[in-house]
């Protein structure tokens, strides 16, 4: 099965310098083949899905070193998805096999009001939107590993594929979106902003709206 995952990764074309994990190598989850959609109103109203794969890094790596016999791997299963489940934005996980469970993550609200929306979370920002009450902007967010970590994210057989995409009708005044288009499904005025992500190297997407 992972086996096919690797190929999977490599065939799709889909940033992800931002989507994966801010800390260690050694303590992540990384996003593997995944869609993120998030639909953000003129008045700052939004919703946040995120619907893919994400391995446990170092679970991933003993497993894929032999080093972990089946009854600390069942363990490990559990208590990997019990920490996914702690988040009440989580509405499903089930492991598949390698370290790598299929996650269906969901927010919604007023992100005037929750003012900092992460996936998965802070410790662990993949993606994140904020608005910044100083001069009334939200913004897309996220952060990066150094070139080396992400090679070595790769080297293991790791690999980030997936799309990102933002719904709105807002006031778009900076972005870095390979495409964009006008979106009528959503009712007049709206339009999709949307970063495919073909690699772990791919670079971090951009977005500020302004709600003035």
């Amino acid at each position: 099965m992972i086996t096919f995952l690797k190929r999977r990764f490599r065939a799709y074309s889909a940033p992800i310098a931002l989507m994966v994990c801010v800390v260690v190598l050694s303590g992540c989850y990384m996003p593997l083949r995944f869609d993120a959609e998030i639909e953000i109103s003129r008045e700052g109203y939004y919703s946040f899905i995120f619907d893919g794969y994400l391995a446990k890094v170092p679970f991933y790596d003993e497993l894929r070193k032999g080093g972990m016999t089946p009854t600390e791997e069942g363990e490990q299963i559990a208590l990997y998805k019990q920490d996914l489940q702690n988040d009440p934005a989580m509405k499903e996980v089930s492991y598949l096999r390698q370290g790598i469970y299929k996650v269906h993550w969901e927010r919604d609200g007023d992100l005037t009001r929750d003012k900092y929306v992460t996936f998965i979370r802070r410790n662990e920002n993949m993606l994140s939107i904020r608005y910044v009450k100083d001069d009334y902007t939200i913004r897309l967010a996220g952060k990066g590993l150094a070139d080396s970590q992400k090679q070595q994210l790769v080297d293991m057989g790791l690999d980030s594929v997936g799309e990102i995409r933002i719904i709105t009708n807002g006031k778009v005044v900076a972005h870095n979106a390979q495409s964009e288009r006008d979106w009528p499904d959503k009712g007049p005025g709206y339009r999709m902003y949307t970063w495919p992500v073909p690699n772990v190297f791919a670079p971090s997407p951009q977005f500020v709206m302004s709600l003035r």
